[in-house]
């Protein structure tokens, strides 16, 4: 009778294993093609000496670390042991959401101090390598962006997810402005719009940033949970656990 229990525990525990790994597996093709194409646009905004692209590509590198920290935090997250918030969002979770708020910020603001120092002392940028580079990256982040998108209906709206997602939003509007400033240069030579523009994505990406962290702020200060999806089963068995432990 033992013999035949020790083989479903063996494998319920497996199964549940494999089922934490799929669910957070998916960060990693978008994990693997931004960062490949970081490092190309990094380079070809050297080469163009395009602010726009550099900026894309400051996004796409902390699109890099926030798809890495969102993995390892949904990993922990899932731990028995896991510490959670009063508002039943794990703390590792909530770090990693401040972590990825915080590096926003930090490139919008270091975008927009070099671009006015672009507006003293302007410098050529080649039209035509901006538009195939930031037109490539576009690409690249659709393809992330319908992935992260179509995962969150199958493994929920964590905080974690929209936060990677608001990343990847952000280096679409980056790509499709370092677009627009390439086709403006390459057709009209003139330059200023490559600060101009990268000053303008940097003002919209702080708009879903300080939302995030104003939802954030809530769940610190009021106990309230944020977008997501909750094992129902697993917080009913901890009051129950909880219940019987009183008595």
């Amino acid at each position: 009778m033992n013999n035949s229990t020790k083989p479903t525990n063996v494998s319920n525990k497996k199964d549940s294993h494999e089922n934490s790994h799929d669910e957070h597996s998916h960060y990693l093709l978008p994990f693997l093609l931004i960062l490949v194409f970081a490092i190309v646009e990094l380079i070809g905004s050297r080469w163009t000496g395009s602010l726009a692209l550099f900026s894309d590509a400051g996004h796409m590198f902390s699109d890099v670390a926030a798809l890495g920290l969102a993995w390892l935090a949904g990993t922990l997250a899932k731990k028995p042991n896991a510490a959670k918030h009063a508002s039943g969002v794990s703390y590792a979770e909530l770090t990693v959401s401040i972590i990825n708020a915080i590096t926003m910020l930090g490139v919008s603001i270091f975008v927009v101090i070099e671009a006015i120092a672009r507006f003293k002392q302007p410098q050529p940028v080649q039209g035509l390598g901006v538009i195939l580079l930031a037109s490539i990256g576009f690409v690249v982040n659709l393809i992330v962006a319908k992935q992260l998108h179509n995962q969150s209906h199958h493994h929920g709206d964590d905080l974690n997810s929209r936060a990677a997602f608001l990343h990847v939003l952000g280096d679409l509007a980056g790509s499709a402005t370092a677009i627009i400033a390439g086709v403006v240069i390459y057709f009209t030579n003139w330059t200023p719009i490559d600060p101009i523009l990268s000053i303008l994505i940097s003002l919209l990406i702080l708009v879903p940033t300080i939302k995030l962290a104003r939802d954030i702020w809530e769940t610190l200060q009021h106990n309230k949970a944020l977008p997501h999806e909750y094992d129902l089963e697993q917080d009913e068995d901890e009051h129950t656990h909880d219940h019987d432990g009183a008595h």
